[in-house]
């Protein structure tokens, strides 16, 4: 007579395989959202050091490069020192909102950055880190607004992942800004 089924030991043999491979092979898996998060911004780095470069560059020829304000906004009463109504030739940043630079590299606000790099408003967020005078930019998820101690709306960097990049820019003709990666974990 022909059996039909599994005896109860290879049903435990194939339990026992699979509970292997579910061991080894799941943690790899669950890593997958902190590496693709992890090459995201990576590619923003990328995008960064290039809108950097190029703006540098811009400003250069210009002759701007060592100014420690420049400005794409027409200049306002009791407005700072600096060069305001700058025609800067840089896609995004002769329109409103505005764009601002200091000795030569792009100022850390908002609007400066969402305008030289394409799809920044869709993915990422900047908030302004008081505690260490940096902006840090991240995924629009992990970040909120709040209202500072003087009643001022900001943005505040939530931790979840603790991955963001954080950019200083320079603050001086010779001492060039700072670009910090860290990674999500």
């Amino acid at each position: 007579m022909k059996k039909n089924g599994f005896t109860l030991i290879e049903l435990v043999v194939v339990i026992v395989i699979l509970g292997i491979l579910a061991v080894v092979a799941a943690p790899k898996f669950m890593n997958l959202q902190n590496d693709a998060r992890n090459a995201s911004l990576k590619g923003l780095e990328g995008s960064l050091n290039s809108a950097l470069g190029i703006t540098y560059s811009k400003l250069t020829i210009m002759g701007l490069e060592n100014n420690v304000y420049v400005t794409t906004q027409a200049k306002w009463e009791n407005a700072g020192p600096g060069i305001y109504g700058v025609k800067i030739p840089l896609p995004g940043c002769n329109k409103s909102p505005w764009c601002t630079f200091r000795y030569g590299y792009p100022d850390a606000h908002r609007n400066t950055l969402k305008n030289l790099i394409s799809n920044f408003n869709q993915d990422w967020a900047i908030a302004y880190n008081e505690s260490n005078g940096e902006y840090n930019i991240t995924f629009k998820q992990f970040v909120k607004p709040y209202n500072d101690k003087n009643g001022h709306f900001r943005w505040n960097v939530l931790t979840k992942n603790n991955c963001y990049i954080s950019y200083a820019p320079p603050i001086s003709a010779t001492s060039g800004y700072t670009l910090k990666l860290i990674k999500c974990s």
